[in-house]
């Protein structure tokens, strides 16, 4: 989520209100949160990294893969984010016993 603010229309109740600049600084850059729900025991898994790479996720399903037995099967349902989509995170998943489900992409309309 980025939490910046986007030039646009709006009510307003002043003929002319004072308005956020649409864009500013991250100084101290920002951070990307990978995260797992286990359904079986309610129970979130989370990670923080500094960029948004097939490594990073990479790490995190490794991290997810070791809490699990591995006869059990983890299905990993994932948005189409390009580095979901890496052939090395995808080999990764066929050799540890990983289903990587991907949600349908949004359609035109």
């Amino acid at each position: 989520m980025s939490l910046q603010p986007y030039k646009g229309k709006g009510w307003f109740p002043k003929r002319r209100p004072t308005r956020l600049r649409a864009t500013y600084n991250r100084p101290h850059g920002v951070r990307h949160l990978l995260a797992a729900l286990d359904l079986k025991i309610d129970k979130l898994y989370g990670h923080a990294s500094k960029t948004k790479k097939h490594q990073d996720i990479l790490r995190f399903f490794q991290v997810l893969r070791r809490r699990f037995h591995r006869s059990e099967r983890l299905y990993l349902i994932l948005d189409n984010f390009s580095p979901h989509h890496h052939k090395k995170v995808k080999k990764w998943a066929s050799e540890n016993n990983v289903e990587l489900v991907f949600t349908p992409p949004m359609l035109p309309g």
